[in-house]
């Protein structure tokens, strides 16, 4: 595997700050936009970002090559989220989760999406289920492939594009346009 972040971990591993340093500044930003969404509250996300960081200095050691280094930072951020948040977890996001996707899309439904108000967006996405919302995040904002959704949540590829086709048609139904989309397809 190709993975350029593998030699600042292994240097994280023999104790180079430095190098920590170098995957916080790579990683962070969309780190701790995705441990937002799973919390709802920046300053959650922002311990867990933390905790994410001191486990990665604690463990590069433990790096066992399986995936590529962003998607294990984005497991270990998950866990970390996931463990603060307790049994309380918020299920809303904040509206400007819509910045998440592109606004180039070639398809009618993802045109829908790239025009529509951001209020819109983040209504719709608010009502969709957590499972489906994680999985539009990961892909989108995180830009995940598949394969590397499908490790960290450990579902099958296959539930990976079920719950994005899924996430996708219900945001197409519920946004402005939507109806004309629907009718367009058939």
């Amino acid at each position: 595997m190709d993975d350029p972040d593998l030699a600042w971990l292994r240097r994280v591993a023999d104790g180079d700050e430095g190098a920590l340093e170098r995957l916080y500044a790579r990683h962070s930003t969309a780190l701790l936009r995705y441990a937002q969404r799973l919390l709802g509250d920046r300053e959650a996300a922002e311990e867990a970002l933390q905790d994410t960081f001191v486990a990665l200095w604690q463990g590069a050691g433990s790096f066992e090559g399986r995936s590529a280094v962003r998607t294990w930072l984005f497991g270990i951020c998950r866990r970390q989220a996931l463990a603060r948040a307790g049994r309380h977890r918020e299920e809303s996001l904040p509206v400007d989760y819509a910045e998440a996707f592109p606004d180039g899309a070639a398809r009618p439904d993802d045109v829908v999406l790239a025009r529509a108000d951001a209020a819109a967006v983040g209504a719709a996405l608010a009502r969709l289920p957590a499972a489906q919302r994680e999985v539009i995040h990961l892909a989108f904002a995180a830009e995940l492939p598949h394969a590397a959704i499908a490790q960290l949540l450990s579902i099958p590829v296959g539930t990976v594009k079920s719950r994005l086709f899924l996430a996708r048609a219900a945001l197409a139904r519920a946004l402005p346009g939507a109806t004309a989309v629907e009718r367009s397809r058939r």
